[in-house]
């Protein structure tokens, strides 16, 4: 299940706020045969991320979450995340850990019609949280707030669920919002600009549309990024554009067949293209199919009804390293 964007933060009585995990979207679990860590695709994360191995998960149990590594503040950090999976593994910040915010199976039974209340009350009765696994709090009613929290901390984003939602696998859909404080995206690498001093300049990039692939603007490569990404992309090299419309030549332009995904910040999309756009990192867990234009849906806010420190504890609370 997977969120859609949402136009802006909102307080509203049907939803939990949470906060948006700024790492690798995971299921951990335990059947007959053992523990069970895998991508959103069903590749095996174990042997990239041993330390979850001895993870205290009971059987027949399905979590649902994301695995992250903290910088020393104890904030979540894709960088630092994407570093020690990378070729190099270096172990740098905390964790892993593994953020559990759902649960679809207990006990081998399947969860995924119950709401999510429901779910969240059984996944907190477990009593699974230790250095290995995080069960974070959630704010009811007031995401407006709670999104200026997580903005003072530092942080990703929030992600808004509907209290009566069941757990739909497939897609994404309008029950999960998410809301991030730096706009970001997914993106294909259709091209990248290189300088034979610098490396990788800029990205040319890419939406997933009906008819193939759709221009999406220029992202800015910063330049102690330059280097990695020209060596990283070089095996994905093409002598065509991917993309369905013309796109301008210009010197040191190296096509790509459109399969890595990029996660781009950027000022804003009015339209199809990226404002101001700049790279930011290789999405390890990566699909083509879900790098895709959104349209941010709208949402009718109220006001807010939590005490005004609520928010901010629950930000503390959330944070395993906090």
């Amino acid at each position: 299940m997977r969120p859609r964007l949402a136009s802006g933060p909102f307080n509203s009585h049907e939803h939990l706020f949470e906060v948006k995990w700024d790492g690798v979207r995971a299921f951990l679990g335990r059947d007959r045969d053992g523990l069970r860590l895998v991508d959103r695709a069903g590749g095996d994360l174990l042997p990239a991320i041993p330390e979850l191995r001895d993870a205290k998960i009971p059987e027949g149990v399905l979590l649902d979450g994301e695995v992250i590594v903290c910088d020393s503040r104890g904030r979540p950090s894709y960088d630092l995340l994407a570093a020690r999976l990378g070729p190099r593994a270096a172990k740098r910040g905390r964790g892993p850990i593994f953020v559990a915010f759902d649960l679809l199976y207990d006990g081998h039974r399947p969860l995924l019609r119950r709401p999510l209340e429901e779910r969240r009350e059984r996944l907190a009765a477990l009593g699974i949280a230790d250095r290995k696994v995080a069960v974070p709090d959630h704010l009811e009613d007031d995401g407006e707030p709670f999104f200026e929290a997580v903005e003072e901390y530092g942080l990703e984003g929030i992600v808004a669920k509907k209290r009566r939602s069941p757990y739909v696998p497939a897609g994404r859909t309008s029950d999960w919002l998410k809301l991030h404080v730096t706009p970001r995206a997914d993106v294909i690498i259709g091209g990248v600009e290189i300088d034979n001093e610098r490396g990788a300049r800029r990205l040319l990039c890419g939406w997933t549309a009906p008819g193939g692939l759709a221009y999406a603007g220029e992202a800015y490569v910063p330049p102690f990024l330059a280097r990695w990404v020209d060596e990283a992309t070089r095996g994905f090299a093409s002598d065509r554009s991917p993309f369905i419309t013309p796109v301008g030549v210009r010197p040191g332009l190296r096509w790509m067949r459109p399969l890595l995904i990029a996660i781009v910040e950027h000022a804003g999309a009015p339209g199809l293209e990226l404002e101001d756009a700049r790279f930011r990192a290789l999405r390890l867990d990566g699909d083509p199919a879900s790098a895709v234009h959104e349209e941010p849906v709208e949402v009718t806010t109220v006001p807010p009804v939590g005490p005004a420190e609520r928010p901010r504890l629950v930000v503390l609370h959330s944070l395993p390293f906090g």
